[in-house]
């Protein structure tokens, strides 16, 4: 065999050569083969070869990979650039091509012949390609570096045969599947490391097989399983363990698993679904780094980990559920502590020994701020925001000399803002909002050279902005401008002009000093700030003209509720909406091409701004009206003759569909589907059905009002009674069960002009998936926290929780005793399967405490059979909860509780953002609440991922309808789900939460009817926000403050901006976090 390949070798050079002394590759770049290559060293027709797969624009490799570089002798090329030779220079012990800007695609077949290479380095570049099975026949490799590449597939199991391998990393690729189950032979690694992939595999089989490893890197992968597994072989020499960013879902080491860590550093298991308590640590006294932010851990803390016995020098427990208290941190060693979001509460710590870095924010801590006067000097980064501290900072300038950040917002400080942190040389944020402060702004702050970001919006500050005075020359002496980029006074008592000097700070990018007392003329100096992006005035009793000249870059500009008057300076002429200007400003001339008051529902040039007219709002309403009273009575119809057939014995249908096999079931629960070889018709899946459960959590709108079609109905049941599984069932004939014509509506408000749910009841049945085989369709799990089979879903348990435009759901049982939820996609709605699989496996990647996750997809052989898979929460939605009729089985919600809602929702949006994934169908009937706290979470995100471009923009016209749609959405050729959209959506939600009606509803008033948007905003403007508000929720006897109510209606107005200025869904949820309760 090795003649025959020799032979191969010369004549396949011979033919490249052609008698000539170069040729050059696929890419142009020349190689060098002699005329009597056939004699030359195999190694380096080898690596002439690899070299074809290589592209290299700086010429680092290609310029020295030829035969005019080689050794005259043959053997190893030691003068090519990246290649290592051994000691006798004949054969190739290492490749190292490290961060050379080379690309290609790599066969790495033809690194098979080099015998002795030890090291194959490739790190840093932009390769790609798939690792083939024939690497593990290189048994003498030891280091293998191909991270920061494009390499994709998966990982050949032949791998598990390079016995002498010290190093792998394959981190940084698009390297999927499942990791080879069989990694025994790998008895010399001591670094394993494939973070950044989309990589699979029980955490605990793997563990079992790594025996020397010191570091463990599986990082940002789709790794799943628990931590309770035999880690024994383990746990002797690991040093560093990273499973951070995965679906690990079991329980935390147990304290006999933790004690086998001898030599255990860096523990990093963040981001994963990880439950159950800490252990004691006291046993790894060499433990460095933990981080177990964002699991589903309890219990108190273990004080170990604040005291002298482990050398912690990082500790980041936030996004749990820990309770208890910190009585104090004594630590020589730690120097990060991130307790954040957490049940914490009690004082704050007495002491936080060598912390440069503490963040308690969004936990329950009380007590005096004072406290922190025994925290020492060092500290660099402190964030107490979120709890219930009170009193005054203290005005220590030995406290803060060490300060680059001080955040503690949201609290109910009280006194001073402390001169002293002006006067520190290092601190460059200052957020102190949403507090009680009071008294003066220090001067020291405006003169600060480090400040960067001052935010003191939402106390009781009073007093004149301190630009003025004796600090004006302090500032004029500098031998720069103050470094501040970002100055928020908002929502204080300030008084007196906004001083000129405010132009010498050149690197502002925000000034917002809205809703004060400020008077006078808006200083001209403003124009010297060129880099301005965000300016607020509005509020106050400003005067005069608005100065022209200012930043060419300004995106947000507001000065409504002032004194302005004069025209408007033709620099700002098409640049900002009239909501810049109105209300106030009553001499303000406007040109008359802007948008005014009276047009706020769109103008032709700011489309974005403002949804279609209020006309042409109510024809569509009307029309679509009239079109569901058509249908509704349609759908009676149809299921009245149902019924009637019924009752006439064989299948319950017409000659025309006589090949339905419906089976009666009777009393007993159906099964989720069943496949019959000889049946060829599929069950319909656009036909209206109601179930017998005590509601079908739909909105029925007023007939004079805009209208959630009874197609779609919310894909939630309200009760724990059995549904029925399809829409055309018969009945058995039993006088307790008497037909009926239709639904019947809450009592007492039978089509009131606040949305009611629907009420109807049926027989439950057979449901049947018709499949020419019953194995025939693949079921495809997303990740292995359950496995079942398809013959195992098809006889599960079934009812019917609800329909929506995508398609029908079900709650089915498997036999475990598992429930699900599974969505049967209508008809024509998907793509086909390679981009559904692809997509469903992207969806199906997010796991977050507020979102529900997806399990599984069932691809059938039939075009009806696309079944998605998700688990069954027990709880209902927010739509029921705002909107349930009487009788109720809900109290009203509290501003509290509404607070969190949209605090859950805001939070597992930004995850979704985050992970690159538009929700695209966000409304109250997609948020569910569950258990005693009413834990919000997000469902049927991202499904317009699935979906075929017609389905999608028939989900997107869907939305619109009911009132939650983006204006931008609607004057797109291509409407598109959006990260924008997803905020206009959840901006709605806000409003419906602060008011308690429908996002369809139609709202009379002095200006006519108008939508829930625009009342809400027109309200705001005219200072009536209070009238907007739910009137069970402000006499529901709570202690609840105007002012939360208000910001929280500042923060749903922010969402419904033109979409040029609409914050991002990150900066919503941290307003929202800053409102108080």
């Amino acid at each position: 065999m090795q003649i025959n390949l020799n032979l191969f070798w010369f004549l396949y050079v011979l033919l490249l050569s052609g008698g000539s002394s170069r040729c050059s590759n696929s890419n142009g770049v020349g190689v060098g083969v002699a005329a009597g290559a056939g004699e030359d060293d195999e190694e380096i027709r080898s690596l002439l070869e690899f070299k074809k797969g290589i592209n290299d624009p700086l010429g680092k490799v290609i310029n020295t990979w030829n035969r005019d570089g080689s050794s005259s002798n043959g053997g190893c090329p030691k003068n090519w650039n990246g290649i290592g030779c051994d000691i006798t220079g004949k054969s190739v012990t290492s490749i190292v091509l490290e961060g050379l800007g080379l690309s290609g695609e790599l066969k790495f077949q033809t690194l098979i012949g080099l015998k002795m290479l030890t090291n194959l380095s490739l790190a840093g570049n932009s390769f790609s390609g798939r690792l083939v099975p024939g690497l593990g026949s290189m048994s003498t490799l030891q280091h293998l570096d191909l991270s920061g590449n494009g390499f994709y597939g998966p990982i050949p199991g032949r791998i598990n045969e390079l016995w002498g391998l010290l190093y792998l990393d394959l981190s940084k690729n698009r390297f999927d599947g499942g990791f080879p189950t069989e990694m025994n032979n790998l008895q010399q690694l001591k670094v394993f490391d494939v973070h950044s992939n989309k990589l699979w595999g029980d955490v605990g089989d793997l563990f079992k097989q790594l025996r020397n490893v010191e570091r463990v890197d599986l990082s940002q992968n789709l790794f799943y399983g628990g931590l309770s597994g035999n880690i024994s072989t383990l746990s002797n020499t690991v040093r560093y363990v990273n499973l951070s960013h995965n679906r690990l879902n079991g329980e935390f080491f147990s304290s006999d698993s933790i004690q086998l860590f001898k030599n255990l550093e860096v523990l990093d298991l963040g981001d994963n679904q990880i439950f159950g308590q800490l252990p004691s640590f006291g046993s790894i006294p060499t433990l460095q780094v933990l981080k177990v932010g964002n699991n589903k851990l309890h219990g108190p803390v273990p004080p170990e980990l604040f005291a002298t016995m482990i050398p912690l020098r990082e500790l980041d427990l936030s996004g749990n559920r820990f309770s208890g208290t910190i009585p104090s941190i004594n630590s020589s060693t730690l120097q990060s502590l991130n307790l954040s979001s957490n049940s914490l509460s009690g004082s704050l710590p007495s002491t936080l020994g060598s912390l440069l870095a503490v963040d308690l924010s969004r936990n329950a801590f009380v007590g005096d701020i004072s406290i922190m006067q025994n925290w020492g000097s060092t500290l660099e980064f402190i964030d107490l925001s979120s709890n219930a501290i009170s009193g005054s900072l203290p005005n220590s300038t030995l406290q803060f000399g060490s300060l680059v950040s001080l955040r503690i917002i949201n609290n109910t400080l009280t006194g001073g803002v402390p001169p002293t942190l002006g006067n520190s040389q290092k601190l460059a944020v200052v957020d102190l909002s949403s507090n009680q402060l009071t008294g003066s702004i220090p001067g020291s702050l405006f003169t600060s050279m480090a400040l960067t970001n001052l935010n003191l919006s939402g106390n009781q500050l009073t007093g004149s902005i301190p630009f003025q005075g004796s600090h004006t020359s302090e500032l004029l002496v500098l031998p720069s401008s103050p470094a501040l980029e970002s100055l928020d006074l908002s929502k204080n008592s300030l008084s007196g002009p906004l001083p000129s000097d405010i132009g010498n700070l050149g690197r502002l990018k925000l000034l917002n000093v809205a809703n004060n007392k400020l008077s006078g003329q808006i200083p001209s100096e403003l124009s010297k700030i060129d880099g301005l992006e965000y300016l607020d005035l509005s509020g106050n009793n400003f005067n005069g003209k608005i100065p022209s000249g200012l930043s060419s870059n300004l995106k947000v500009f507001n000065v409504s509720n002032n004194d302005l008057s004069g025209p408007l300076p033709e620099d700002l002429r098409d640049r900002f909406p009239t909501s810049s200007y109105r209300p106030g400003n009553s001499m303000l001339v406007l040109p008359k091409d802007l948008p005014t008051e009276a047009h706020l529902n769109g103008a032709s040039r700011q489309t974005d701004h403002h949804r279609a007219p209020s006309s042409s709002v109510r024809i569509a309403i009307i029309v679509a009206s009239v079109g569901a009273l058509i249908l509704i009575v349609f759908v009676l119809f149809a299921y009245y003759r149902a019924n009637f057939h019924g009752y006439s014995g064989g299948n319950g249908f017409s000659s025309g569909n006589t090949e339905r096999n419906v089976k009666l079931g009777g009393f007993t629960r159906p099964s989720f589907f069943s496949f019959h070889k000889t049946a060829t018709t599929p069950p319909p899946t656009s036909s209206m059905s109601f179930s017998n459960d005590h509601l079908l959590s739909s909105n029925l709108r007023s007939l004079s009002g805009k209208k959630e079609l009874v197609t779609e109905t919310v894909e939630r049941n309200l009760s724990g009674r059995r549904g029925v599984a399809d829409p055309e069932v018969t009945k058995p004939d039993t006088s307790d069960n008497p037909p009926i014509s239709g639904w019947r509506s809450s009592p007492g408000s039978p089509l009131s002009s606040s949305p009611r749910f629907a009420e109807a009841y049926e027989q439950p049945a057979m449901l049947n998936v018709y499949s020419p085989d019953r194995l025939a369709g693949e079921l495809f799990f997303l990740d292995n926290s359950i496995v079942f089979t398809a013959e195992e879903l098809s006889r599960a348990p079934a009812e019917v929780l609800g329909r929506s435009s995508h398609g029908t759901l079900y709650k089915a049982t498997l036999d475990s005793g598992h429930m699900l939820t599974v969505k049967w996609l209508r008809v024509g709605l998907v793509k086909h399967k390679k981009d559904f699989s692809k997509e469903a496996k992207k969806i199906g990647s997010i796991r977050h405490p507020n979102v529900v996750s997806l399990r599984a997809y069932y691809w059938g052989p039939r075009e009806q059979e696309r079944l998605i898979l998700a688990d069954y929460l027990v709880g209902d939605s927010l739509a029921l909860h705002l909107y349930e009729g009487t009788p109720r089985r809900y109290s009203r919600l509290s501003f509290r509780q509404r607070l969190k809602v949209a605090v859950d929702v805001a939070r597992g949006l930004c995850y979704l953002h985050d992970k690159s994934l538009p929700h695209g169908n966000l409304k109250p009937t997609n948020i569910l609440l569950s258990g005693t706290d009413l834990n919000a979470r997000i469902t049927d995100y991202s499904l317009h991922r699935l979906m075929t471009p017609a389905g999608t923009a028939e989900q997107i016209l869907n939305f619109g309808a009911m009132g939650y749609g983006a204006p931008e959405l609607s004057s797109a050729s291509k409407p598109l789900p959006s990260y924008k959209a997803d905020v206009y959506a959840f901006g709605v939600i806000l409003m419906e939460l602060l008011t308690r009606r429908s996002a369809g509803d139609i709202i009379s008033g002095q200006s006519g009817a108008v939508d829930l948007t625009d009342w809400v905003r027109l309200c705001a403007h005219e200072g009536r926000g209070t009238e907007c508000f739910d009137r069970e929720m402000i006499a529901s006897g709570e202690q609840t403050s105007q002012k939360s109510m208000d910001d929280l209606l500042s923060v749903s107005l922010k969402c419904i901006l033109p979409v040029n200025e609409r914050p991002n869904i990150r900066t919503i949820y941290e307003e929202l976090c800053s409102v108080s309760v």
